[in-house]
């Protein structure tokens, strides 16, 4: 059952995003949003965002860093349960290796499907649920695309008085203020991506750490540098976005922490 319901969700999401890489550039309304993407993920956003603009006195910026405050809290769960099953599988992972070991020059049916076994009990055991370590980071990129197509088609981001947020232009793109928030959204996500790497180099195994090593190091500079070059060419409302997940992101951080420190 939970094979299948996995198999379900990653088609939903696939098509999803087959359909968010489609992007608009027409003002997303309940007038001209037009398939599942639109209706379901894009729209919904940009409503909640004319909510919150119209809530906060009409400011768009701080609506946009609210509206991203809010799904990223909604989504917690979701994001705890991610770390979780990323822990455990730390912890499984040398006597996963042990395993593989074992049947590493036995190719034989019989031996692979002992190995398979094997493997089940271990997952049982840890109450593990591996399809669960590739659909929790993936559900991420849904969120990632209708938040930018519903700031980027927002109907207000092209009003020059509403756009205005401390005197930046919030649809603008490579302006000198991109660049600044560029600059301080790739230092906290550096700043996130080492918090990160490091409890993972304290919880797993020195075989483990040499092995992974590098892909942290890559990772720790990579993703901030997707972000940084992002927030540069895209309007500086999205900007605001990523500097708030980023700082969400930490403070998720330091929950997860807090909660198994007390464990």
């Amino acid at each position: 059952m939970k094979k299948k319901l996995s198999l379900v969700v990653s088609l939903i999401l696939a098509v999803g995003l087959m359909t968010g890489c489609s992007i608009s550039t027409k003002s997303i309304t309940p007038e001209t949003a037009s398939g599942l993407w639109d209706k379901v993920f894009v729209l919904p956003l940009a409503t909640f965002i004319t909510f919150l603009y119209n809530l906060l006195n009409q400011n768009l910026g701080l609506a946009i860093i609210l509206a991203t405050a809010i799904v990223r809290l909604v989504l917690m769960p979701l994001y705890l349960k991610s770390n979780k099953t990323s822990a455990i599988m730390q912890e499984i992972q040398p006597e996963m290796q042990q395993i593989q070991k074992k049947y590493e020059n036995k190719t034989d049916q019989a031996s692979q499907v002992k190995m398979q076994t094997e493997m089940m009990d271990l997952y049982k055991k840890y109450n593990f649920n591996p399809m669960m370590g590739c659909i929790l980071p993936f559900l991420q990129m849904p969120v990632f695309l209708a938040f930018y197509q519903a700031i980027s088609r927002h109907p207000l981001i092209k009003d020059a008085a509403a756009s205005e947020f401390l005197g930046v232009n919030l649809g603008a793109t490579v302006q000198l203020a991109n660049w600044i928030l560029a600059l301080i959204v790739a230092g906290i996500s550096i700043y996130s991506q080492r918090l990160m790497n490091k409890s993972m180099m304290t919880n797993s195994s020195a075989q483990q750490n040499k092995t992974s090593n590098m892909m942290m190091k890559v990772m720790t500079y990579y993703m901030p540098f997707a972000m940084f070059s992002i927030t540069i060419a895209t309007p500086f409302a999205f900007g605001l976005y990523f500097l708030t997940g980023s700082v969400m992101q930490i403070i998720q951080f330091f929950i997860v922490k807090r909660s198994t420190s007390n464990q």
